[in-house]
C-alpha cells in the first residue's frame, strides 16, 4: 500500500485526469463509490471521462456515479442521455 492508501499497483487518486480527480473531490459519494470499484472499472470509467465531449458530459458521468445502482450500466456509457438527442 502506497502513502495515498491504494494498493502500489493500483491507480492512484492523484494519477487521475484533472477534471475527473476535480469532479471526484466535488462529490464525496461519487468520490467513495470510485474508490471501491475494481481497477478494471476504474480504467472504464477514465476512459469515459477522457470521451466526454464536455465539461456537464463528464460532471453527469461523476454524478451518477454516485447514484447508478449498476456500475456495469454506468460503465456501459448508458447514463450520458448523449445519444437521447438523436
Amino acid at each position: 500500500m502506497n502513502v495515498n492508501g491504494t494498493p502500489d499497483d493500483g491507480l492512484a487518486f492523484t494519477q487521475l485526469p484533472l477534471g475527473l480527480g476535480m469532479a471526484l473531490a466535488m462529490n464525496e459519494p461519487a468520490m467513495s463509490r470510485y474508490a471501491g470499484l475494481t481497477e478494471t472499472e476504474k480504467e472504464h470509467l477514465i476512459l469515459r471521462c477522457k470521451d466526454a465531449r464536455s465539461k456537464s458530459e463528464m460532471q453527469r458521468i461523476v454524478n451518477s456515479l454516485a447514484t447508478y445502482g449498476d456500475v456495469e450500466q454506468l460503465l456501459s456509457g448508458d447514463d450520458t442521455g448523449r445519444n437521447s438527442m438523436f
